[in-house]
């Protein structure tokens, strides 16, 4: 196992060194922490909200476009989907 590798590799660090290499290791594991949480909250703000566009979906199905046209800033136009929806 990988670990018992990296273990067995720090007998042969100097001691004076070891501070440098924990510092190293607990920032490395730290921003993989962060890209974890930012990847998921940015995978959480891309999910397809069902309610939202089975609402849109029932509007065109009545011939209801209204509120569809060019959209200027569309995360205004999708708070503003989902104020309806609320």
């Amino acid at each position: 196992m990988i670990q018992d590798d990296i273990i067995n590799e720090l007998q042969y660090i100097p001691e004076a060194k070891l501070i440098e290499l924990y510092d190293l290791i607990h920032y490395f594991r730290l921003g993989l922490s962060s890209e974890t949480i930012k990847q998921s909250s940015q995978e959480n703000s891309l999910e397809i909200d069902k309610v939202m566009c089975f609402s849109v979906l029932e509007k065109i199905t009545q011939g209801d476009f209204s509120g569809f046209s060019e959209i200027d800033d569309v995360g205004v136009h999708i708070e503003n989907l989902r104020n309806e929806i609320s």
